[in-house]
């Protein structure tokens, strides 16, 4: 299932990409196989027959039409390009003058540039862009995994790495679950988050996060885990979920003390009566603040139920999984002795583990790459490769 949007908003988000992803030739070696070029040009014979013909053996809509001219315009710069670079290249093989091939070696280093500049445009063009691509707004869920009071003391330290990381993007961060233990750590959190493309970068965050340290109050080597989910938010939770598709019950909040425990109905449990999924919220003072967050928490379940079912359509050949698939997978590790975080999906390790724990430029350098691959993995996968 693809879903395709205004030309605006395509080129907006891709500009956002070039603006944020500046790597030479990131997608050439893709760019250059044989399977590509044949897309590309089944795409310009597409736009040619729609131009001449109207194509009304085709259902075509305006925005598969936008697309198509947008690769074949990037396609014929890059043709073009290319037959520059070659042209330069037999001039430089038919002349000894060393002055003229000083003159030749600049303009080849120039157009080999402007190549990877249009072949990084071209597949950025070529990717279909879904809906969730442009979700400014998610869910973050926390949770303490194996290891006891230090899977717990590693979850706190993991939340406040990111609430650290959505200060860095200038994104809201918003905790309305917090569950903390009395000797220090977090047995689970919830948090809502919003802020431009933050589940598009935050997405392949979810997994399995592994730590590896010698506690305080130990001599060896302990391995701890938590996990944290990252669910779609859609931008109106009630048109997702329209009120006479749920069941709202009402009663009163229980916990650890506080003027409003048992003493107003406050709680809130939410039914989605097509699918049976219910929600609790009891932890906001006021029943109505209740329900808007079980509708957010209802609709984000439900919009993540949708990311699973196009997920399973997909090659199982992807590194990268979102949605439940990504919940069970060991990503990152983290190890305090020898100073390292490795993500084992990029197989890439960074070091200085106390810098990357402030949520900053180190942890981007993962978020950034991990999108970048996954927009490797739908070029291929676009293609055919």
């Amino acid at each position: 299932m693809v879903f395709m949007f205004q030309p605006c908003r395509q080129r907006l988000f891709r500009l956002c990409l070039m603006n944020n992803y500046r790597f030479a030739s990131t997608f050439g070696g893709i760019i250059e196989n044989q399977k590509c070029e044949l897309y590309c040009k089944d795409i310009v014979d597409r736009f040619n027959r729609f131009k001449n013909e109207g194509d009304k053996s085709e259902n075509v809509t305006s925005e598969a039409v936008s697309r198509w001219k947008t690769i074949s315009e990037i396609y014929g710069k890059l043709a073009n390009k290319r037959d520059e670079l070659k042209q330069l290249q037999d001039m430089k093989k038919e002349n000894a003058d060393d002055e003229l091939a000083s003159l030749v070696d600049q303009d080849l280093a120039a157009i080999k540039e402007e190549i990877d500049e249009f072949s990084d445009e071209l597949a950025r063009s070529i990717v279909p862009m879904s809906e969730y691509d442009f979700l400014n707004k998610c869910q973050l869920e926390f949770a303490a995994g194996a290891g006891g009071s230090e899977s717990m003391v590693f979850a706190e330290e993991i939340f406040e790495m990111y609430r650290r990381y959505a200060e860095y993007r200038g994104w809201n961060w918003l905790a309305v679950q917090h569950e903390n233990v009395p000797n220090g750590g977090l047995r689970s959190a919830l948090v809502l988050l919003e802020g431009p493309s933050c589940y598009s970068d935050m997405r392949f965050e979810a997994g399995i996060h592994r730590v590896q340290r010698i506690p305080f109050n130990a001599s060896i080597m302990h391995t701890s885990t938590m996990s944290l989910a990252v669910l779609p938010e859609p931008e109106n939770p009630e048109m997702t979920v329209p009120s006479n598709e749920v069941k709202i019950e009402t009663m009163r909040a229980s916990g650890p003390g506080g003027q409003n425990v048992n003493k107003r109905a406050s709680a809130v449990r939410m039914t989605h009566l097509p699918t049976g999924i219910s929600v609790h919220c009891m932890d906001e003072r006021f029943q109505h603040m209740n329900i808007k967050i079980a509708y957010k928490r209802l609709a984000a379940i439900l919009l993540q139920q949708k990311v699973d079912n196009i997920c399973s359509k997909t090659t199982s050949a992807r590194k990268l999984q979102v949605g439940s698939r990504a919940r069970a997978e060991k990503i990152r590790t983290f190890n305090f002795k020898d100073d390292r975080i490795t993500d084992h999906r990029l197989k890439m390790s960074l070091s200085h583990l106390e810098g990357f724990m402030k949520g900053g430029e180190g942890l981007d350098t993962f978020v950034r790459e991990l999108k970048l691959m996954d927009l490797k993995e739908r070029l291929e996968e676009e293609i055919g490769l």
